[in-house]
């Protein structure tokens, strides 16, 4: 069976994360109808119903009775064939299935990340900064150090992780997307492709060694940008690039070099 394309697309669909196209989820519902079809019954082999038939023969003999109906082992042969026709044709529906999919990805998919991932991103980031503050405001971010705190501030850090799980699943959608083309090859390190003003955060030559937020939990990392100034967002491809320039256009180096 051919399997779902672009999972955690849908994956994070069905958590409520994001919407997406109708027709996009009209078609994976097709898909998963096909899928979940049951297999049919597979009917009994000619060489078992001649094996059996060989046996009818000599006891009908024996005891003086009918034969048996022969036409069984051609019947037999009828429903192997429509068997295996059977699964051929589901398993060619569910590519077919499938393809239709990726075919409305690689069509709707700057559509997807424009109409459906960007919105979403952007209300979980705030949502997430404003609980955030709530936390600061108390004094303590660790989610440990919260199990007496006031029922307000414990709220704040219940949506903290769950803003912190949606974000992850927004990203990860976005991620599956690059396999339908939508990606920045001006930005092969992916700097921008969360991360608006990366180079203000961390302006290592080329990007080389590690980030401050790197190893970090999610809830961590979105807490990290939130101290620190960073500026999350979900860019199309062609926003990325602008970015990438910018960053050109301001380092002189860079720009003599054509960067």
């Amino acid at each position: 069976m051919t399997g779902l394309p672009s999972l955690p697309l849908f994956d994070g669909y069905d958590a409520g994360a994001f919407t997406l196209p109708e027709a996009l989820v009209r078609a994976r519902e097709t898909h998963r109808k096909i899928h979940a079809q049951p297999y049919p019954a597979p009917p009994e082999r000619p060489g078992v119903v001649i094996e059996r038939l060989m046996q009818e023969v000599v006891d009908a003999v024996h005891n003086d009775t009918d034969l048996p109906d022969l036409t069984q082992v051609q019947a037999a042969r009828v429903a192997e064939q429509t068997y295996q026709d059977a699964l051929d044709i589901t398993a060619g529906c569910e590519i077919i299935a499938a393809d239709r999919i990726r075919s409305q990805l690689r069509e709707h998919g700057l559509a997807v990340i424009k109409d459906h991932l960007k919105p979403a991103h952007a209300e979980t980031w705030t949502g997430f900064k404003a609980a955030w503050q709530t936390l600061k405001e108390h004094g303590d971010t660790e989610p440990r150090h919260l199990l007496s705190a006031p029922a307000k501030v414990r709220k704040a850090s219940d949506t903290c992780d769950q803003l912190a799980e949606r974000y992850g699943r927004i990203t990860a959608a976005r991620t599956a997307l690059t396999i339908f083309g939508f990606t920045c090859p001006d930005d092969p390190r992916g700097k921008y492709e969360q991360i608006r003003n990366y180079h203000e955060l961390h302006p290592s030559r080329m990007a080389i060694g590690r980030t401050p937020w790197h190893g970090l939990s999610t809830r961590q990392f979105l807490g990290w940008h939130v101290e620190h100034g960073g500026q999350l967002w979900m860019p199309t491809p062609d926003e990325q690039k602008e970015r990438v320039w910018a960053e050109a256009e301001a380092n002189p180096i860079k720009r003599a070099a054509g960067f």
